[in-house]
């Protein structure tokens, strides 16, 4: 019986694998991920920071100074992609801190980050956080644009 018994375990243990968690080659496959993610400390330009915008989506979605400047900068890059020249150049007169809310992050930040959800995603944030970003974005603009470019800006964030 004893015979069996380790007949028997020595049969099971030479066909199993052990397998180990390599803990040093996970954590060097993500580091590429962990450095392309924001710092929390990144700055904020000051005047987007003071920026009504940017202290309505502060205090409206519980994000910080830096998630709420890149992620009206990230959905304003995404308009003016959906927009003519001609008509994104008129918004910029309309409303001129369209282009303080732009250059309030540093360069770089959000560049090879894919679409706006990805860039959300980079800011820590769920992707879905561009749903509650983008009416709060357009009603800023839409006050301080004319009837006409409000259609406009309509059509836009419908896309």
């Amino acid at each position: 019986m004893r015979f069996s018994l380790l007949g028997s375990l020595l049969l099971v243990g030479s066909f199993s694998t052990a397998y180990a968690f390599d803990f040093g080659a996970a954590m060097q496959a993500v580091a590429p991920l962990a450095t392309q993610m924001i710092a929390p400390t990144t700055p904020v330009a000051p005047q987007a920071a003071s920026n009504p915008l940017i202290g309505t989506l502060t205090s409206a979605l519980g994000v910080t100074p830096l998630q709420a400047a890149a992620g009206t900068a990230a959905i304003l890059n995404d308009t003016k992609s959906k927009m003519s020249p001609s008509d994104f150049s008129t918004l910029t007169k309309q409303v001129p801190q369209v282009n303080t809310l732009l250059s309030a992050v540093p360069s770089g930040v959000l560049s090879n980050a894919g679409g706006v959800g990805s860039q959300f995603s980079m800011l820590g944030m769920d992707a879905s956080m561009v749903d509650k970003f983008s009416p709060l974005i357009l009603k800023y603009l839409q006050n301080g644009a004319k009837p006409s470019m409000d259609t406009i800006l309509s059509t836009v964030f419908a896309k």
